[in-house]
């Protein structure tokens, strides 16, 4: 390894996706390329193939991008603000490990997160995460008439507490497979349940410890470049209660599934989707749909349940390039089901939850649709988009939404 890099040669080899002994030639010069590329870690990548005793040594030139940094946020998402400000190193001692910490304050939910992750410990297949996240949340639960979905009323107001942490092993089988198993445990607290006038109204649910296993099989065989990536990723996430140590007794399963398209060299055509299922689940762990990571055209969490589809397309372009800034914009379309058929027992017939009827029946759904357009600013020495700003037209609530976050951007 040579160039203006902290990488060690330990690190390169996990991120090039080759291993001492591997064969090469002049042929895997540009998939050895390309997945460093990928890593997102770089400004400049030069791979060649250099003679030695009994065969060739791959050498990278490499040039860092800035793997570091700390910066406030600002999110306006909605009808919810938040402010924040964050660390995040990208490349730890050179060994591509990760550090981020982030505290927020808003309107409807601060957060404090702080995470280590090592994805090649000791450069072995294994992995480890330790993470503590906390925080004060305010959930609303909306009327959504299954005959007027122009209806955004609000019928209950919650805020809820939570701090817990976390400690996740993996195991690496392919550099696109991973399998990974995290237990976490915190407690949760309701406190002040109010109607839209501010009379009080019943809690929701019950105080208690959430303490449960969480399982994910990932497969991630995508590429990137600057912004533009391409190829499969698909996911299944189960997530189930511990007995003895839980006080929900709930479960969970997610399967996602996208695929990209690198379209005229800079364009980006996106297809994604995920299916949800959830049994007995409690309120801070119902599915949820509306907001800037799936249902854009609707307030952030608008619709609950315990069964959810979506379905997402989504075409990136240039704009232009002005010094160390990227520009982009984006077109989409965003579909969502999501539906109420196996909820926890309700407090009238001896559980520990409390629903809205007719609104929480089982068996009522809804399914919703948006249109819109957004725009993406990237700066090329630093590893993560900075800025994005959608605008989204909900087809059946017939009004628009507008999100703007300045920091992590879900891209």
């Amino acid at each position: 390894m040579r160039g203006d890099s902290k990488l060690r040669e330990r690190t390169l080899g996990f991120l090039a996706h080759v291993e001492k002994g591997d064969l090469v030639d002049a042929a895997a010069i540009p998939t050895i390329t390309s997945a460093l590329i990928s890593s997102e870690l770089f400004e400049k990548v030069t791979v060649t193939l250099e003679e030695a005793p009994g065969g060739y040594l791959v050498v990278a030139t490499l040039e860092d991008k800035h793997s570091w940094f700390a910066a406030p946020t600002l999110y306006l998402l909605g009808e919810r603000r938040a402010v924040g400000v964050g660390f995040i190193e990208n490349n730890l001692l050179g060994f591509n490990q990760k550090l981020l910490f982030y505290g927020q304050y808003g309107t409807h939910e601060s957060v404090l997160f702080l995470t280590y992750l090592d994805p090649s410990v000791s450069g072995t297949p294994f992995s480890w995460r330790f993470d503590i996240y906390g925080y004060h949340r305010q959930i609303d639960e909306y009327a959504n008439p299954t005959g007027d979905a122009t209806d955004d009323s609000i019928l209950r107001t919650t805020t809820v507490n939570y701090l817990g942490a976390g400690f996740l092993v993996g195991w690496r089988f392919k550099w696109w497979l991973v399998a990974d198993l995290r237990l976490r445990s915190g407690p949760m607290h309701y406190e002040d349940p109010q109607g839209p006038d501010g009379s009080p109204l019943p809690s929701p649910q019950d105080d208690g410890w959430d303490t449960t296993t969480q399982g994910r099989i990932t497969l991630d065989a995508r590429h990137y470049r600057f912004g533009v990536r391409w190829g499969p990723y698909l996911q299944l996430w189960t997530e189930t209660s511990i007995p003895g140590l839980d006080d929900y007794d709930y479960s969970s399963f997610l399967f996602r599934a996208y695929y990209g398209w690198e379209l005229f060299h800079e364009h980006q055509l996106e297809l994604r989707t995920n299916f949800a299922l959830g049994r007995n689940l409690p309120i801070h762990n119902d599915l949820l749909l509306g907001g800037s990571t799936d249902l854009r055209g609707y307030t952030v969490d608008r619709f609950r349940g315990d069964t959810r589809a979506f379905f997402r397309v989504e075409y990136s372009v240039p704009i232009t390039k002005w010094r160390m800034f990227a520009f982009r914009a984006v077109s989409f379309w965003d579909s969502g089901f999501i539906g109420w058929y196996r909820p926890r027992k309700d407090v009238i017939d001896g559980g520990d939850r409390t629903y809205f009827y007719p609104n929480m029946e089982r068996g009522t759904n809804w399914f919703r649709n948006d249109v819109g357009a957004g725009f993406r600013l990237y700066v090329k020495s630093v590893v993560l988009p900075l800025l994005g700003i959608d605008f989204a037209y909900g087809v059946e609530a017939e009004d628009f939404q507008m999100y703007f976050q300045l920091g992590l951007v879900d891209f």
